[in-house]
């Protein structure tokens, strides 16, 4: 049986990912996508999947906290276009919300 490579093994950490979320899987899904932020080197990037990740399973609260950070991080690196890209985002899935 051949090694994976490195690439293969993202590559079937992502599949998992999907799987976990797919099945409702909550806290395995969560714990995954802790283990793959550490091959990415965006931290807003990771915010939005990871609001992405609670959207998904109804945790409003928790997705708007992380959509929020985001946007601030890519704000912050002016990349204006990726923070208005999520704020208009959670425009559309939170109208109730003023902020």
């Amino acid at each position: 049986m051949s090694q994976l490579s490195s690439g293969n093994r993202y590559n079937v950490a992502w599949f998992k990912l999907y799987e976990f979320i797919s099945r409702r899987e909550k806290e395995k899904a969560l714990g995954i996508y802790r283990l793959l932020m550490h091959s990415i080197d965006n931290n807003a990037l990771a915010l939005k999947l990871e609001g992405d990740i609670y959207l998904s399973f109804n945790d409003f609260d928790n997705a708007l906290n992380c959509y929020i950070r985001s946007a601030s991080i890519y704000y912050d690196n002016k990349n204006y276009i990726e923070f208005a890209a999520i704020y208009e985002n959670i425009n559309l899935l939170f109208p109730q919300n003023i902020d």
